[in-house]
């Protein structure tokens, strides 16, 4: 595929995640309950198809099985999907997550 044709489906499917799913959703799943959600977060960003578990398991600071678990949760749930193969799994984003808001931006 070429790389004009991956990057106009990529937006076509961040178009639509964003239009049915949302972005305060896909946050609050990557987010939600995570004593480092930071971590998450740019793990989630960084989900191109290219990078695997372990090198996303370093990012997030956690193990490779628990990062293995997240992903498949993730896809699970509709906010991730796997272009790799069952036994090497690459996962892509459906859409860029905003940086997280500080607690003193919020209180402003």
């Amino acid at each position: 595929m070429s790389e004009r044709l991956e990057r106009q489906n990529a937006a076509i499917i961040g178009l639509l995640a964003g239009g049915t799913i949302g972005l305060p959703t896909i946050s609050k799943i990557v987010c939600g309950g995570k004593r480092n959600p930071r971590a998450y977060l740019k793990v989630y960003n960084a989900l191109d198809g290219a990078i695997g578990v372990t090198e996303l398991a370093k990012l997030a600071g956690v193990s490779q099985p628990t990062m293995s678990v997240v992903l498949r949760n993730w896809e699970e749930q509709g906010i991730v999907y796997n272009v790799g193969t069952s036994s090497k799994p690459h996962y892509h984003r459906l859409l860029y997550l905003p940086a997280m808001k500080t607690e003193k931006a919020k209180t402003r």
